[in-house]
């Protein structure tokens, strides 16, 4: 029986770790806001063939997941999530590394790279 609820703690320990606090943007909104913008991006050039389309687009989910996970392994500042949880477009996005100590640009740079290979 005990168990269950150690299992359960954990569960919860763990749940309450990842959230952003209440009226701050998460990790996973960035997250979900790179993968908007850069979908669109994809969609929006007329340039690719339809298998370099498919590679392309493979590539964005798990280069949103290393990017959550350099956000939440090196605790952003709200300042940095809501920056690029809110960024209108890729150039606003982009902008958003202004946000982002050196070390963290760093991380998040060698997360993208280890996400595309």
């Amino acid at each position: 029986m005990r168990a269950p609820l150690v299992i359960l703690g954990l569960v919860i320990a763990l749940g309450a770790c990842k959230r952003a606090p209440k009226g701050e943007r998460s990790c996973a909104q960035v997250g979900a806001r790179f993968y908007a913008i850069a979908h669109a991006q994809v969609d929006a050039t007329a340039d690719l063939s339809a298998g370099e389309r498919t590679s392309v687009t493979g590539l964005l989910a798990p280069m949103r997941d290393a990017m959550v996970r350099a956000c939440d392994g090196d605790h952003w500042s709200a300042a940095a999530r809501a920056c690029f949880a809110d960024a209108a477009d890729q150039a606003a996005f982009y902008a958003c590394d202004a946000a982002l100590s050196p070390e963290q640009r760093a991380i998040l740079a060698k997360a993208a790279a280890g996400a595309i290979k």
